[in-house]
């Protein structure tokens, strides 16, 4: 982080946060930093994830508030538990049924590995899982598919540049046209 985005950060978080957001937006940028966030989240390097995360998120230019909320999807215990399921499968040809403090204690270093096969796997199906989903809601809402956009509400907001002629006076070239009256035929 520059110098500048540390002094944003103290005095003005909100417009850091919202510069964040805004960085890399399209439907597949952030499909792609979900996916990196959850396939890095999926690893068995517990103390560098964030760092890793925010990166190669950074390097590749991708939406970097994104990929690090994805990556918080695998914190233990249950998508640890699913690599080293599918690890311990995939070495021993039958799935681990002792699962305790004191055997992953004392055998750590074997489910260590474990956890890093068993990431190879789950981690990649998480990824395209996460990444369709965010993707496809992400291109939902940018085509405009909110409540509002719909219509379903019946409810016609008027902004400031769009101002409500009264009936029988033509519209000014550019300005937008009234909302549709609701199809159930209420008036709001």
């Amino acid at each position: 982080m520059t110098s500048r985005a540390y002094r944003l950060f103290l005095l003005h978080p909100i417009r850091l946060i919202k510069r964040l957001l805004a960085e890399h937006a399209s439907p597949r940028s952030l499909a792609a930093a979900s996916a990196l966030g959850v396939l890095i989240g999926a690893s068995p390097f517990l103390g560098l994830h964030t760092f890793l995360v925010y990166y190669l998120a950074g390097r590749w230019r991708l939406n970097r508030l994104m990929a690090l909320g994805t990556n918080q999807l695998c914190m233990p215990p249950f998508v640890p538990a699913f690599c080293i399921e599918a690890g311990y499968y995939l070495r021993h040809g039958e799935f681990l049924t002792e699962v305790s403090l004191r055997t992953l204690g004392r055998e750590a270093l074997q489910r260590f590995w474990e956890w890093l096969l068993g990431a190879c796997l789950v981690g990649p199906a998480l990824a395209v899982v996460v990444g369709g989903a965010v993707w496809l809601l992400a291109a939902f809402l940018q085509r405009g598919g909110s409540v509002e956009a719909c219509g379903s509400t019946g409810i016609s907001r008027v902004g400031e540049s769009e101002k409500a002629t009264p009936a029988g006076q033509p519209r000014a070239a550019g300005t937008a046209s009234p909302a549709p009256a609701p199809i159930d035929g209420r008036h709001a």
